[in-house]
């Protein structure tokens, strides 16, 4: 039977990239599980009601479902995203059944404090359900950018001109850039992954799908991005197996 995982996020890329790693994360961790086999050992859940299952949408859906959010935490007022967290929560154990995990997938964007909302909304008493949060330092493209791997001469010419125009080098220091609206401005994830891949959404792929998963961890320790494979490999795999190197039976 195919274990019932939800994922939160902030748009349709986010989606497809945080469940392409966990995916990897899964195989991976697991003995007896490859790329052929996780597809029908986990059942990824992004639309409920035919609507995306984003941050912005969530508010709505739970409205209509009668779904209440607001109150403290444990005597404390809300963080950022705690309520948020909470009511995407709440709304999901109501409306999907036999739902055993829900990934928080959100941006950190300018709010230093958004992790400890999640965190907050994490630690309410969910039945058994677990959470997983992924909190990309500061957008989603920091974490693709991390697993940048220059495949040609002309890549490699395109990764130094930004390491000069940045004074860093963006793919293993991508926590440097900065979240702003500004997509064209020059420490703008967005930005300089449209310059690292061309603009080619294939191109990005490779980055999360293909470049080695000790390498993302490796440049990923201050984006969140090792923290988020790291919660898959302790929260999410055991939910099907037996995990590599864990004690226990």
């Amino acid at each position: 039977m195919s274990h019932r995982f939800a994922v939160v996020a902030e748009a349709a890329a986010d989606h497809r990239t945080a469940t392409d790693l966990a995916d990897r994360v899964l195989t991976e961790a697991i003995d007896w599980l490859d790329e052929h086999l996780v597809i029908h050992q986990r059942e990824w859940v992004i639309d409920v009601a035919s609507e995306r299952l984003t941050w912005k949408r969530m508010r709505k859906l739970a409205e209509d479902a009668g779904i209440e959010a607001e109150g403290f935490f444990a005597g404390e007022p809300a963080l950022p995203d705690a309520q948020a967290a909470r009511r995407a929560l709440r709304y999901l154990r109501a409306t999907v059944p036999e739902l055993e995990a829900v990934l928080l997938i959100r941006d950190r964007d300018d709010r230093a404090d958004r992790h400890d909302g999640l965190e907050q909304a994490r630690r309410e008493d969910h039945e058994g359900l677990v959470i997983v949060v992924g909190l990309a330092v500061v957008e989603r493209e920091a974490w693709v950018i991390s697993g940048f791997e220059p495949q040609s001469e002309a890549e490699q010419a395109t990764l130094d001109a930004e390491r000069q125009t940045l004074g860093f080098q963006p793919h293993e220091q991508s926590h440097q850039l900065t979240a702003c609206k500004a997509d064209y401005a020059q420490r703008s994830p967005k930005r300089v992954l449209r310059q690292l891949s061309g603009g080619n959404h294939d191109r990005e792929r490779t980055c999360w799908q293909v470049t080695r998963l000790d390498v993302l961890r490796d440049r990923g320790k201050e984006n969140g991005l090792a923290a988020y494979l790291d919660e898959v490999r302790t929260r999410l795999a055991p939910l099907i197996g037996h995990v590599r190197g864990s004690t226990g039976s």
